[in-house]
């Protein structure tokens, strides 16, 4: 039953708490009496913010402050128009809204009113986490809009599994907004442009085989799987868009902490578009080359930049020896340091001090996302250098490549500075992507492996990371199934053996709550977005992701 005019009235009228969470149907169309929605232009403030999340543990207000930004209306969609710097995820505030566009129409119920749907995120930029709901408000016949009522009934967010209800003010001012037409343009191209999309089923039906197959596993069977598939021929087969209160209704518009996962996706691409557009010699460049504030440091003044992207910068302090098993280096004090500072000063004066191991930068691999900051840096120094002092690492990627893919903004954190320039992306753990847009980044680097397109990337060098004929790249110490794992630009690699019998290292990223994209022959992307118990082995565990490509392609070479 969908949330009634009365509802939002006694919200608006009696300042009563909406009491929910309840099943999203409530917030979507009723029946059959809908009709043409009011035209919306204009800019929107919230304020008085009333949200509460709830768990088994208990109940905690959470506190957000007022944002203003603009919407418009068009056709039966409401499209946020936000200004550049309106939305800045740095920590400066723990808690940031982003909304995507939503749907407008009309019930013979709202006594005149016509009523909205937005998909919105709640994105804590302290720990990364990510919870995704809906926002609905009434407005129109000569009223103010009602409260604007949320409910976040999803998240990626290992061990912090939430339902968020509350409401907050509106306070809408109408008029022109500038930037409209751009943004109703973007959403234009990225509808023409988007991939096809195809339910889970009818790959069933066209590979029978995968339906004995268990996909999501035991992270399905605990609920923590928001969405799985695989892309095969370029379609999209998608499982999934689930919440605690049901399918999501903007599937695709579902927001993702992607947290390790932001190393490749981001901070690789972002490398192989420099390397692209300027050449490959910024692979051998050093940080002392980059950045003069870390020049004196011993280490640093001969790290590579491809010693970064390799997780071989030669720094810190944990198991100071050449050690046969897995070492997660971003445990000491330094690394530990680096992520608590904000300011991109603050973390440069970390880096200066980072402890450094007994063995040259590009020997040994230490899984150490601490010094991604770094590698960040030193591209928006090069570009910096290259384009001149205002060049912004996030604004270059944003403006050459993900709008080209139709991704209008690529939500990210970033350091706090003095505006754009003086930010520096977290390319490590700040990604902070829709479902939709990750499987745009996935697709612009199948198409640059490809060739089928210029991509603004490498091509040399996306194909030498999602190569799987051979084993590549620095020693993990990580024992599968099926041999030892390495680590070569950015991507995990792992060794699988297929049905037929054939050896192939699948190039792979993952989050610690079993999120995981593989990178598999005969052109197969696997994926799964989840937030499962990280301390449990089994959310590790992604091998039926690559068993079923492997019975709906053919990993062996022909």
């Amino acid at each position: 039953m969908a949330l009634s005019h009365e509802q939002f009235t006694r919200i608006a009228e009696e300042k009563t708490a909406f009491s929910g969470p309840v099943a999203l149907t409530a917030f979507t169309p009723a029946g059959l009496s809908i009709g043409k929605a009011d035209s919306f232009s204009g800019t929107v403030t919230l304020s008085d913010f009333r949200l509460e999340a709830r768990s088994g543990a208990g109940r905690a207000a959470l506190t957000l402050p007022d944002m203003t930004l603009g919407f418009t209306s068009y056709v039966d969609r409401l499209v946020p128009v936000p200004d550049a710097e309106s939305v800045v995820i740095d920590r400066r505030d723990r808690f940031v809204l982003l909304f995507g566009v939503g749907r407008i129409w009309r019930e013979s119920a709202d006594r005149g009113r016509s009523r909205s749907l937005l998909p919105v995120s709640l994105v804590d930029a302290e720990t990364g986490d990510v919870f995704a709901g809906l926002a609905s408000f009434l407005y129109g016949d000569r009223r103010g809009p009602t409260p604007m009522v949320f409910q976040f009934s999803q998240e990626t967010a290992p061990k912090r599994h939430y339902d968020i209800v509350g409401t907050a003010t509106v306070t809408y001012t109408p008029g022109p907004l500038a930037g409209a037409e751009s943004r109703i343009a973007a959403y234009e191209t990225r509808q023409s442009t988007a991939p096809v999309y195809r339910d889970w089923d009818v790959l069933l039906n066209e590979v029978p085989a995968l339906s004995g197959v268990d996909f999501d596993g035991l992270l399905g069977d605990q609920g923590d799987v928001s969405a799985s598939g695989l892309i095969r021929d370029g379609v999209v087969y998608l499982r999934g868009c689930n919440t605690r209160a049901g399918r999501y209704p903007f599937c695709r518009d579902m927001r993702l902490g992607l947290g390790a996962m932001s190393f490749p996706l981001l901070g690789f691409t972002a490398l192989a578009h420099i390397v692209h557009r300027y050449g490959d010699d910024v692979m051998d460049m050093t940080v002392g080359d980059l950045v003069p504030e870390l020049r004196r440091h011993p280490k640093w003044r001969i790290t590579r930049v491809s010693d970064l992207i390799n997780m071989a910068s030669g720094l810190g302090e944990t198991t100071p020896q050449r050690a046969k098993g897995v070492v997660a280096a971003d445990g000491d004090a330094a690394a530990l340091d680096i992520r608590k500072a904000r300011a991109t000063t603050d973390k440069i004066a970390v880096a200066s001090g980072f402890p450094s191991y007994p063995w040259p930068p590009g020997e040994v691999f230490r899984y150490r996302l601490a010094d991604s900051f770094v590698l960040s840096l030193a591209m928006d120094r090069y570009l910096k250098g290259v384009i001149g002092p205002d060049a912004s690492l996030r604004w270059v990627l944003q403006d050459r490549l993900f709008r080209a893919v139709g991704i209008p903004r690529l939500q990210m954190r970033m350091s706090a500075g003095n505006g754009p320039s003086g930010r520096v992306p977290d390319i490590g753990e700040g990604l902070f992507p829709t479902i939709g847009e990750t499987v745009r980044l996935i697709r612009l680097l199948r198409d640059t492996q490809t060739g089928i397109r210029q991509t603004g990337l490498s091509r040399e060098l996306v194909t030498e990371a999602l190569a799987t004929e051979a084993e590549s790249g620095l020693p993990t110490g990580a024992v599968y199934p099926d041999g030892g794992g390495t680590f070569d630009l950015g991507f995990w690699r792992r060794p699988f053996r297929s049905g037929r019998g054939c050896l192939v290292h699948i190039p792979e990223t993952f989050g610690r709550g079993g999120s995981v994209i593989d990178f598999i022959p005969d052109e197969l992307t696997a994926f799964r977005f989840a937030d499962g118990d990280p301390e449990n082995p089994a959310t590790r565990d992604s091998r039926v992701l690559r068993q079923a490509a492997d019975l709906a392609g053919d990993f062996c070479p022909r």
